[in-house]
């Protein structure tokens, strides 16, 4: 059908056109099967950067979590922990009253500092042998915070009584078993190194935590034990430090402009800050996913999904696992970066592919014209001779191409026709002759015959007389 209708179109025309179309076929090709290829290779070498990126988060987490599990049982087996639990404990009993009420006027209504600055005060001035204790152990628990960078440092007694902190907030001196805060992770982490054997660990994940103003927290216990006799003397926890986690998993080398790493937990918000964001993230970013179920599910691999941002993006997952504990390793960049080589790629080839285009459509047009214009000449001189005129010249004539045959064989049927032209009037020439001497011996022997009669009346006429 489209053959067909392609015979009523000029060559001038239908040549450059086919020329344009084919060059579009072939530059469409080509383009699309670089843009396929370039973008699988981007696709490919992002995902095995991303892996590599995920598993060096993943590894320097488990390097630093492990660090802190080394601090725990330091402090928890080291003689000043034992010592200090003890005496607090002593203390504590000899403190008057409302215990936490006297203890929280103390250090925290009375303390000159500002808040969030209350553990600089290394002892209240009224004297009592908390005081004393406080002066005594405070500024070593306050260094190896600092050192550490934990959020804070509790030290419980076996009843649940929680006679030491180091940042004093709302829940110093109350009681985590019994009191306002039991039900809190404190309270469960409390619980659980209080009934834990030496050594061992237990985590609580991130959630938020009234007594620190609603912000996040995570605690880990262990229970202090005294290694000579073998009894509990408390319960060591940490608060884990937010910081810290988020220094590890917010390094930006290799990430890109839309690149983040991000630590996702079982109820798919995040444990560290976005690097995007202002504020904190924790527990306040939601990211639900394919990616986080799969990770949390303990599986590894790389998906595309929506990241935090809701932006579509490749991600690299992989599981954490801390203490009984899973989270979520995310490393994700979005697709429009990982694209952007290939899309540079794709419109350089349009534009290559236009400007071939053009070319080869005038070489086209050139071609056409070559081709065409004698043709069209060719078809004028034959009209010519249809019309009659033989003595046009013909056009072309001793090409070695097609078109010089066609003229060669038009200049043929010129001569032929020529030819033929000269028969006829070589004909012409001879009947006019033929018929003229037809005329002449029509007339002598119309004279002949009135002669003739004339004679034979003259004859009659003298017979007759004769007679």
């Amino acid at each position: 059908m489209i053959v067909k209708s392609l015979d009523n179109v000029k060559i001038s025309i239908k040549l450059p056109v086919m020329f344009v179309a084919a060059a579009l076929v072939a530059s469409i090709a080509v383009g699309v099967t670089s843009f396929m290829s370039g973008s699988k290779a981007v696709h490919h070498a992002e995902e095995n950067m991303l892996a590599a990126l995920a598993q060096s988060r993943k590894n320097a987490l488990e390097t630093y979590l492990s660090s802190i599990e080394q601090d725990m049982r330091f402090i928890a087996t080291n003689p000043t922990t034992m010592r200090a639990v003890e005496q607090f404990s002593t203390a504590w009993s000899f403190v008057d009253g409302d215990k936490t009420a006297e203890l929280q006027r103390l250090y925290i209504e009375e303390n000159p500092n500002p808040t969030g600055q209350k553990e600089t005060l290394d002892f209240a001035p009224d004297g009592s042998l908390y005081s004393a204790m406080h002066k005594t152990y405070h500024p070593w628990f306050r260094q190896f915070l600092r050192e550490r960078g934990y959020y804070d440092i509790f030290l419980f007694d076996l009843e649940g009584n929680l006679v030491y902190t180091v940042f004093k907030e709302l829940d110093y001196a109350t009681n985590l078993n019994t009191g306002e805060w039991k039900d809190s992770d404190l309270g469960n982490a409390f619980r659980a190194g209080a009934a834990g054997t030496s050594g061992s660990l237990y985590f609580f994940d991130f959630k938020a935590y009234a007594p620190s103003h609603g912000a996040p927290a995570s605690f880990i216990s262990t229970p202090i034990v005294d290694e000579e006799t073998g009894e509990k003397r408390g319960v060591l926890v940490f608060q884990m430090p937010v910081d810290q986690l988020n220094a590890v998993m917010n390094e930006a080398a290799g990430l890109g402009e839309t690149g983040e790493t991000l630590l996702v937990g079982s109820d798919c918000y995040l444990r560290t800050n976005s690097r995007f964001e202002d504020g904190t993230t924790i527990l306040k970013l939601n990211v639900s996913s394919e990616a986080v179920d799969r990770a949390i599910a303990g599986e590894a691999g790389v998906a595309l999904v929506p990241d935090a941002h809701g932006v579509d993006a490749l991600t690299y997952f992989l599981p954490v696992a801390f203490n009984g504990t899973t989270w979520a390793l995310l490393a994700e960049i979005s697709t429009t970066e990982i694209n952007a080589p290939v899309v540079a790629l794709r419109n350089q080839s349009l534009i290559l592919a236009g400007a071939i285009t053009v070319l080869i459509g005038v070489i086209g047009l050139m071609f056409a014209r070559g081709i065409a214009r004698p043709i069209s000449l060719i078809t004028e001189a034959m009209r010519e001779q249809a019309s009659g005129n033989f003595d046009a010249e013909i056009p072309g004539v001793g090409r070695g191409d097609e078109l010089g045959q066609m003229a060669d064989a038009v200049e043929v049927f010129k001569e032929a026709a020529r030819e033929r032209r000269r028969l006829n009037e070589e004909q012409q020439k001879r009947r006019e002759a033929e018929d003229q001497r037809t005329r002449c011996i029509e007339e002598l022997i119309n004279v002949f015959d009135g002669k003739a009669r004339g004679s034979l009346s003259s004859v009659s006429a003298a017979a007759e007389q004769m007679k």
